[in-house]
């Protein structure tokens, strides 16, 4: 059974990075503490029928065929070939396609970045909302497909660096065989982050060096960064 906590301030979360500091646990931070750990192809709402616009069933099918149009175009993008399908899907997701990788961070902050990035005002609404970090031992992992055969059915990966995102982030992967169930095992931790103390917690990230501009570091993270702070003047170097 999921074991659920609370964070209700820095010091809480700053005492999580010093219990969990050996290096064997995984962490991976959700704006809404409502979210599931479904990967985002098997999520509901992903695919819908273009005639009548009701949602439908995850498809390992439209899966598969989703992921060979992107290797066809992808390829006279990339600078070096993929050789595995785990690179294929680390890439795929990387750049936004709906895979079966989640995405998780070796550090807590940087899940708590992720967490409270929007500030706890989530959604089109921009309602006050509760945020969660993920976090468990890093399940049995894998470095190439013909693991995945007799492996279990969520195992972590660690993929090749193929951008600064992932090194910035301590990124990591895990594959699930069943992406449309919501992950739970009886070692998995959520620490809820109350909707109320989000944009508090992000600007002491902010000041500890984690933001946009060092999560995403190229010029677009850079400017969001900056646009960010142009919207807080008070957190400008010489602001008032």
């Amino acid at each position: 059974m999921m074991k659920t906590d609370a964070i209700n301030s820095w010091q809480e979360l700053a005492s999580i990075v010093e219990r969990f500091h050996e290096g064997t646990w995984i962490f991976r931070g959700v704006e809404n503490a409502q979210y599931e750990l479904i990967p985002r192809v098997g999520r509901p709402n992903t695919s819908y029928d273009l005639r009548t616009s009701t949602p439908l069933d995850y498809s390992p099918k439209f899966e598969d065929l989703c992921i060979e149009q992107f290797k066809r175009e992808a390829k006279p993008h990339l600078h070096v070939q993929p050789q595995s399908e785990l690179e294929w899907l680390s890439i795929a997701q990387h750049y936004g396609l709906p895979t079966r990788l989640l995405d998780w961070s070796e550090s807590p902050l940087i899940a708590a970045y992720f967490a409270v990035q929007e500030g706890g005002f989530v959604g089109k609404n921009k309602n006050l909302t509760d945020a969660a970090i993920y976090g468990m031992k890093i399940p049995d992992t894998v470095t190439k497909d013909e693991e995945l055969t007799n492996s279990s059915d969520v195992v972590a990966y660690f993929p090749s660096h193929l951008s600064a995102r992932i090194t910035a982030q301590r990124g990591l992967f895990t594959y699930h065989r069943h992406p449309q169930q919501a992950y739970g095992s009886e070692g998995l931790v959520k620490w809820v982050l109350p909707g109320t103390i989000c944009f508090t917690l992000k600007v002491i990230l902010n000041k500890c060096g984690i933001n946009e501009a060092s999560m995403f570091p190229d010029l677009g993270g850079i400017a969001r960064h900056v646009r960010w702070l142009l919207k807080w003047p008070q957190l400008l170097s010489g602001g008032s």
